[in-house]
C-alpha cells in the first residue's frame, strides 16, 4: 500500500502524454484555421467569379447564341477548375428583363472538400455565391463610319471584307441594343466613305448652305418625272470644304483657314463658302488629246501629249482605236433623250467639259460640219482660244451612238441592294456611295441591321479612298447635335458620344487626269502644291489626324478598327489618333471580335449586388 501511495506521488516521466493529450485541441484549431481560411478564399474567388460572368452576361445580353459561354468564360477565368482543392463549378444565369431593363444573375454553388475538419466529421461545406448585373440607361450616342471601297470585296476566309464586316457590325448592333427592338437612349448613325460621302440629304433637311450646281443639282427643272435621268442629278455627296494647302503634321496645330478639319460647317461662320456637290466630270480615262497642228487627219494616229496650257485636245474617235473608253466616260441623253443630253450639256454642270474635251476637234476651219464646239449666235465654227460665246452640239460627239466607245455597265456595283439604287455605271455621282444614316434616338434595330445589309456594300469599281471625308462628316454629325438636332430622353445627363471609324487599307489617289475625289483631282492642287500621290495622301492623313484631335478636344471617344495592318504611316496616325482603341485585325473572328469589344466598352453596366 505503502509503495502505491509513492507511485502516485511520483510526477516524473509524466510530461509527454500530458502534452499528447493538449496537442489535439491545439492541432484541431490549426486544421479548422487551414480550412476556414480555403473557405474564405475559394468564396472570394467564386464571388469575383459570379461578379465577372453577370457583367459579361449583360454585356452580351443581346447575343442569345454566345452569352450563356460569356458568362462560363468568365468565371472559369476567376475560378479555375480545381482552385484551392474546390470542384469544378459551372456557373448558373438568368437572363430576364425587368421593367425594360436588361439584368443577369448568375449564381454558383460548390461542395468544398475538407482537409482537417474531416478528421472531426466535417467532410466537406457548401459555399453559395450569386451576383447580378443590370444595364444602367444613360444616352449612347455613337456615329458609325464604314469603308465601301472595291477593296472590301476582296475574299477574306469564307467570304469577302465586306461579309466579314456586315457580320461583325451586327452584332455590335446587338450588343447595344441588349436584347431589345429598340432603345430610347440610343442614337447611333452610320455613313459610309470612298474618295466621297453621301450626308447631303442630311445637311439639306438642317438648312446647311448647299452650292448650287445649274444641269446637276436642280436636275429635276429639267428632267421632269423621268426616272431613266434620275442618276444624272445630285445623289448627295459632297466635297470637302475649301482650305489652305500644305498643312502640318502636328495633329495638335490648328492652321487658320483650314476648314476642312473643325466642327464648323461650310457656309457657317468666317465667310466660309457653302457645301460643294460631289461631281464627277464627264472626262475620259486613257484617251490622248490632240493640239492644233498635231496630225491634221482627223482619222490619224492618236496623239501623245497630255494637256495643254488652257485646254485639252480631244482626238476624233476612228475605228483603230483600242480603247474601251474613247469617249467622256458617261452619257447625258439617258433614256434616248437626245433633247435633254443637248440642254444638260450646255449649262454649268457640264459646258466648260466638252469644251475643253472636244475643242481639239476644231484645228481645221475647212472642216467644221461635225465640231462639237460651235459659236453661239449662229452655230458656226468656233476658233480655239476665242473669246466668243460657244454651245456645245452635244449629237455631234464622234461614234455617239457606238456603245463600245463609253464606259460598260458594271455588274458588280454590290449586292443585295434596295430596289432602284444600283448605280452600275458611271454618272456624274460616280463612286458616290448610299446616303447616310442620321443619328436619332429610339429607332428601331431593323433600320440598322437593314442599312447594313442593304446600303453597306463594296463600289465597284473603286476609284481610290480617301479617310478624311468619312472622319470629318462622322465627327461633325456626331458633334454638332445644335444643328443636327436629336432629343436626349435625359436631357439633363450630357450623353456619352463615340465616334467608330472601320476601313481594309490606306488612303489611295490616282495620278491620272480623270481622277477625281472629295479633294478634286490632284492637279488642281487643292490641298497640296505638289501633283504626286504621295504628298497628296500625306496632307490626306495630316488632315485626318486634326479631326480626331478636335473630335477628342470635343470629349468623344474615338476607335479605329483596321480590317488589314496599316501601312506605316497611316498606321502611325491611327495609333496617335485611337491609342488603346486602334484595332487591328486580319481574319473575319478578329473583326467580329474588335466591334463586340468595343460594343461592350459602350454598354454602361453596374452591378447592383
Amino acid at each position: 500500500m505503502r509503495r502505491m501511495r509513492a507511485l502516485l506521488r511520483d510526477r516524473q516521466g509524466a510530461a509527454l502524454p500530458i502534452m499528447a493529450a493538449g496537442l489535439l485541441p491545439v492541432l484541431a484549431g490549426i486544421g479548422a484555421a487551414i480550412d476556414i481560411g480555403r473557405i474564405v478564399v475559394v468564396r472570394a474567388q467564386m464571388q469575383a467569379g459570379v461578379d465577372a460572368g453577370a457583367l459579361a452576361g449583360a454585356r452580351a445580353f443581346g447575343l442569345e447564341e454566345d452569352r450563356d459561354e460569356q458568362v462560363a468564360a468568365y468565371f472559369q477565368a476567376n475560378m479555375p477548375d480545381g482552385y484551392a482543392g474546390a470542384d469544378p463549378i459551372e456557373p448558373s444565369p438568368i437572363f430576364e428583363k425587368v421593367r425594360g431593363v436588361s439584368r443577369v444573375r448568375v449564381a454558383a454553388e460548390t461542395d468544398l472538400p475538407m482537409v482537417f475538419m474531416r478528421l472531426f466529421g466535417m467532410a466537406t461545406t457548401t459555399i453559395s455565391v450569386e451576383s447580378t448585373a443590370e444595364m444602367q440607361p444613360k444616352p449612347l450616342e455613337v456615329m458609325v463610319v464604314l469603308d465601301n471601297t472595291g477593296s472590301m470585296k476582296t475574299t477574306l476566309g469564307s467570304g469577302t471584307r465586306m461579309d466579314a464586316l456586315k457580320t461583325a457590325m451586327h452584332d455590335f448592333i446587338e450588343i447595344l441594343h441588349q436584347g431589345q427592338d429598340r432603345r430610347a437612349d440610343l442614337a447611333m448613325g452610320i455613313t459610309t466613305y470612298t474618295v466621297t460621302t453621301n450626308v447631303g440629304h442630311i445637311l439639306r433637311d438642317a438648312g446647311v448652305t448647299i452650292g448650287e450646281r445649274d444641269g446637276f443639282t436642280n436636275i429635276g427643272t429639267y428632267v421632269g418625272g423621268n426616272e431613266n435621268t434620275a442618276a444624272l442629278g445630285w445623289s448627295g455627296c459632297v466635297e470637302n470644304d475649301q482650305t489652305v494647302r500644305d498643312i502640318s503634321a502636328a495633329a495638335t496645330v490648328m492652321e487658320a483657314n483650314a476648314y476642312d478639319i473643325d466642327r464648323y460647317l461650310p457656309g457657317e461662320r468666317d465667310a466660309r463658302p457653302g457645301i460643294r456637290p460631289y461631281h464627277y466630270m464627264p472626262l475620259t480615262t486613257t484617251q490622248s488629246r490632240k493640239a492644233p497642228g498635231e496630225n491634221t487627219s482627223k482619222s490619224g494616229a492618236w496623239a501623245t501629249s497630255a494637256r495643254k496650257p488652257d485646254h485639252y485636245w480631244a482626238a476624233h474617235q476612228n475605228n483603230n482605236t483600242s480603247d474601251g473608253r474613247r469617249n467622256n466616260l458617261y452619257r447625258l441623253d439617258a433614256g434616248g433623250n437626245a433633247s435633254l443630253a443637248e440642254i444638260l450639256a450646255n449649262k454649268p454642270a457640264y459646258r466648260q467639259y466638252f469644251h475643253d474635251f472636244y475643242i481639239g476637234l476644231n484645228y481645221d476651219r475647212s472642216s467644221d460640219s461635225d465640231d462639237v464646239i460651235v459659236r453661239a449666235d449662229n452655230g458656226g465654227y468656233f476658233e480655239p482660244g476665242s473669246v466668243a460665246d460657244y454651245k456645245v452640239v452635244y449629237s455631234r460627239i464622234p461614234r455617239l451612238n457606238v456603245t463600245t466607245d463609253w464606259d460598260k455597265p458594271n455588274a458588280h456595283y454590290g449586292s443585295p441592294l434596295r430596289s432602284g439604287t444600283n448605280l452600275r455605271m458611271p454618272t456624274p455621282n460616280w463612286q458616290c456611295p448610299s446616303p447616310a444614316l442620321e443619328l436619332a434616338y429610339d429607332q428601331p434595330r431593323s433600320t440598322y441591321d437593314d442599312y447594313i445589309k442593304y446600303d453597306n456594300y463594296p463600289l465597284m469599281p473603286a476609284s481610290g479612298t480617301l479617310h478624311h471625308i468619312g472622319m470629318l462628316w462622322g465627327y461633325r454629325l456626331l458633334t454638332r447635335d445644335d444643328v443636327f438636332k436629336r432629343e436626349n430622353p435625359t436631357p439633363s445627363e450630357r450623353p456619352l458620344r463615340a465616334l467608330v471609324f472601320m476601313t481594309d487599307g490606306d488612303t489611295q489617289a490616282s495620278s491620272d487626269n480623270s481622277w477625281y475625289g472629295a479633294y478634286g483631282a490632284l492637279r488642281e492642287k487643292r490641298i497640296t502644291n505638289a501633283t504626286d500621290t504621295g504628298t497628296f495622301k500625306v496632307q490626306v492623313m495630316n488632315r485626318f489626324a486634326k479631326v480626331c484631335e478636335n473630335a477628342k478636344r470635343d470629349g468623344i471617344a474615338v476607335y479605329i478598327v483596321s480590317l488589314l495592318p496599316a501601312p506605316g504611316d497611316t498606321q502611325s496616325v491611327f495609333r496617335t489618333c485611337a491609342g488603346a482603341n486602334y484595332l487591328e485585325t486580319s481574319t473575319q473572328s478578329e473583326i467580329q471580335n474588335a466591334f463586340r469589344q468595343i460594343a461592350v466598352d459602350l454598354v454602361d453596366l453596374h452591378l447592383t449586388q
